[in-house]
């Protein structure tokens, strides 16, 4: 007999302040998502980190695709894993592959970590940004309104 950990009775069921809420927050996310790719295209830092991500990605899915002969997307996929320190359990069976999966590991976690740190940072900065574009129109929405109500 097996337990979870962690049972759900009810569904889980996301709620928002405004009914405009989840239309901003969509819109955050895709803001999010230019900003990382603006940053990709101007940073030449970030855009290397990203292009060794890529290239680990790559150099291990090709791996773990011709030596270990798992399947393409189960190589993508175990190769992401690593880099993630979240690795599937069917991992390398030779021993070149268990060679290959410790040095792959202990090269690309830092990558892959410093990689998602900088992404966060672009993130939190657009985040602030917009908190601040928000606080800045109601200040100028209450100081509008403030001046509509001296004038009378």
């Amino acid at each position: 007999m097996s337990t979870s950990i962690l049972s759900l009775s009810k569904p889980v069921i996301l709620t928002f302040k405004t009914p405009n809420a989840m239309i901003i927050e969509i819109a955050l996310i895709g803001k999010f998502v230019v900003d990382i790719v603006k940053r990709l295209i101007h940073d030449k830092v970030f855009r290397t980190l990203g292009f060794l991500v890529f290239v680990l990605v790559l150099i291990g899915t090709m791996f773990f695709w011709l030596v270990e002969g798992k399947t393409f997307l189960n190589a993508m996929y175990y190769s992401v894993g690593s880099l993630s320190m979240n690795s599937p359990p069917d991992g390398p069976v030779s021993v070149a592959g268990k060679i290959f999966s410790m040095v792959y590991i202990v090269i690309g976690v830092g990558v892959y970590i410093t990689f998602v740190l900088e992404a966060g940072k672009t993130i939190i900065s657009a985040h602030h940004e917009f908190e601040k574009k928000q606080a800045e129109r109601k200040a100028l929405k209450k100081a509008k309104k403030e001046a509509g109500l001296q004038k009378q």
